[in-house]
Order: structure tokens, then C-alpha cells, then sequence
């Protein structure tokens, strides 16, 4: 039977993990938008002047955002997003720097679990936005 292995280039891995972290900072915001406020998809999408679909598509990862759109999402949901880029501090032989300070992306509210913890495990950081 022939096997195949797949090779991801580190910087591969690193824009996969960011795009996904983004998407899911989008669809925290977006559920915790429609269950305070009722907003729904065609909300967004009569805001930006297109599609449900296309709001629908490009949160759920079927199609991509441009930064410009991630913005407009973040704005429309009442947040505010704001990417940083802290050096990378390296360890031999790991694919997650041990000792890299994460992403940040501010918005105007914590996201925090049951426990009173951390409820999102991806590179971002989500806080309080100064008023």
C-alpha cells in the first residue's frame, strides 16, 4: 500500500494557526454578539452590503477574509481588533516557542470561562478595549 507524508513548512504552519486563531476570535464574538443582542448573519451582511452567504462562508472558513474584512467584523460586532507582533523566541526541536509572548487582538470585552479562566486556548488574547 503506498503511504504518503505531508510536509508543512514551518512558516505554513505558523499563517494556518494564525487564520484559524482569527476565525475563531471572529465566531467567539460573533455567538456572544447574537446571543446578548440577537444579531444575526444577514445583520452583518445588510451592514457591509453583501450576501448572508458570504458572511456565513467566511466565518466558517469556507472562503478567506482579507485583514480589511476582519476589521469591518470586528467593528460591526463592537469590537476592536488590534494585531501585535512580539519577536519569536525559538526552541530546538518544538513546533510551539515555548517562550513566545502570544498574539494579542484587543476587542471591547474578556472572553472568560465558567472557572473564571481563559476560555480561548489559540494565539490571541482577548480584552478589554480602552474606551
Amino acid at each position: 500500500m503506498t503511504s504518503f507524508q505531508i510536509t508543512i513548512e514551518p512558516h505554513q504552519r505558523a499563517a494556518g494557526r494564525f487564520i484559524g486563531s482569527v476565525r475563531r476570535g471572529l465566531q467567539k464574538a460573533y455567538a456572544e454578539a447574537k446571543k446578548n443582542n440577537g444579531l444575526k448573519q444577514s445583520d452583518i451582511a445588510r451592514t457591509i452590503g453583501v450576501h448572508r452567504s458570504v458572511i456565513n462562508r467566511e466565518l466558517t472558513g469556507l472562503k478567506d477574509m482579507t485583514l480589511g474584512r476582519v476589521a469591518e467584523l470586528a467593528h460591526i460586532l463592537g469590537r476592536k481588533a488590534v494585531i501585535s507582533f512580539p519577536e519569536i523566541l525559538s526552541q530546538p526541536g518544538q513546533n510551539i516557542e515555548a517562550n513566545q509572548q502570544p498574539l494579542e487582538m484587543k476587542t471591547d470585552y474578556y472572553f472568560l470561562s465558567e472557572q473564571n479562566e481563559d476560555s480561548n486556548n489559540s494565539d490571541f488574547r482577548f480584552e478589554v478595549a480602552a474606551q
